[in-house]
């Protein structure tokens, strides 16, 4: 009896989507992009990809790139001289609601994506696949996928018990309880993958800014892996990493924090621009967020922006304080007229303040409930804070 090869409709879209990969890097290969990645979106007719990543070839700088999408299917191009990782998120899906799925874009590799990026139950049904180094990748993310769920239904456990009408601080308390366990279980498993896969480009997005055991990680990757491709982003990693340890360490010398979670806000009167003092027992009531910063602080001015729209969001339930540390009266005045700061601003004249809320680094940002207790803080600029005030305040 003959043999008969039939063939899904899925089965077709996805050879046509691997074949039509394969096909732009061949023709591409004649020019100058060495990288492409294609794909079938499920749920999309017309939007837009938007594609961002920091480069350093030669120098540091935001790439951020526009591809359409039509009928669901998209195709991209770059020229890379080494690995990046990126963030990918639709136009037509607020950023709020999608904080971009995230990968590396390799040289000399052709990545296919299909499924779903609007993210339901805060994970992205994507699959992965293209060339060698993705197929590999594709391995290592479903390896890792059962804790991503977890960490899925700890969040929809907490928004469920927000729809509730729960108590949102007791619901945020029990959800990062939940976090940290699972989390303290993930950190294992990867730490015990990375260091058993040394030679895998792939076994490296496992990796995660974490000195405790990031450096160790990499160092153990082999040669070809640290110098090549991944060397550049590998590097500045390392960097980090070393400053964080070189941080904890100094850490261990000084005398034990005077402010932690679940403690009374330390009470402050501080001077303001205008004149006169601002009492920090006027904050009770409402939630509040103390933002120490500088005029000299780069991170902390990059950070106006972002604050400004929590100003502006959140206005009706939060108070924003922010208390300029290591000043100058020019400096500081300088830096409210120029970026607009239209939230209450003071200056710390003696660094008690700072003393007292343990503020060892800029910016530090100081969460606090509306009875006074310190919720949570948070050192340096990143998504944390802001991931940390939606959960707490968004809508």
């Amino acid at each position: 009896m003959d043999k008969v090869f039939t063939l899904t409709a899925g089965r077709m879209v996805r050879i046509i989507i691997v074949v039509a990969a394969l096909l732009l890097t061949a023709v591409r290969g004649w020019g100058k992009d060495n990288f492409v990645m294609s794909g079938r979106l499920d749920g999309v007719d017309k939007d837009v990809l938007l594609i961002e990543y920091i480069s350093f070839e030669p120098d540091r700088k935001m790439v951020r790139k526009r591809v359409p999408v039509r009928d669901g299917y998209f195709e991209f191009s770059a020229s890379l001289k080494n690995a990046w990782l990126a963030r990918i998120r639709l136009k037509s899906v607020p950023e709020k609601d999608n904080k971009g799925f995230s990968i590396f874009l390799v040289p000399d590799e052709t990545l296919v994506l299909r499924g779903d990026l609007r993210r339901e139950q805060e994970l992205y049904k994507v699959k992965v696949g293209g060339s060698e180094y993705y197929e590999d990748l594709a391995k290592v993310r479903e390896f890792v996928r059962p804790f991503q769920e977890e960490l899925a239904a700890a969040v929809m456990e907490y928004n469920d018990g927000l729809a509730s009408g729960g108590d949102r601080v007791a619901l945020l308390r029990g959800r990062q309880k939940s976090e940290q366990q699972i989390n303290d279980r993930y950190r294992a498993v990867r730490e015990a993958y990375v260091m058993s896969h040394p030679e895998s480009e792939a076994a490296y997005s496992l990796v995660q800014l974490d000195d405790r055991w990031g450096i160790a990680a990499i160092e153990n990757l082999e040669p070809e892996v640290r110098g090549g491709r991944f060397g550049c982003k590998i590097a500045q990693d390392l960097k980090v990493m070393q400053l964080m340890s070189l941080q904890r360490m100094a850490a261990k010398n000084r005398p034990a924090a005077l402010l932690a979670q679940g403690r009374q806000m330390p009470p402050f009167r501080l001077r303001k621009p205008e004149g006169g003092t601002f009492p920090s027992d006027s904050l009770i009531g409402k939630y509040t967020v103390i933002d120490f910063w500088g005029s000299w602080c780069i991170w902390c001015i990059r950070g106006i922006p972002r604050m400004k729209k929590c100003h502006e969001r959140y206005a009706d339930r939060l108070n924003i304080v922010s208390i300029a540390c290591s000043d100058t009266e020019e400096g500081w005045r300088s830096a409210l007229k120029k970026n607009r700061m239209l939230w209450t601003q003071v200056i710390s004249d003696d660094r008690t303040v700072e003393a007292a809320y343990n503020v060892k680094a800029y910016p530090t940002k100081v969460v606090i409930d509306p009875d006074g207790v310190v919720l949570r803080s948070f050192s340096g600029e990143g998504e944390d804070f802001y991931d940390y005030l939606e959960e707490l305040l968004g809508d």
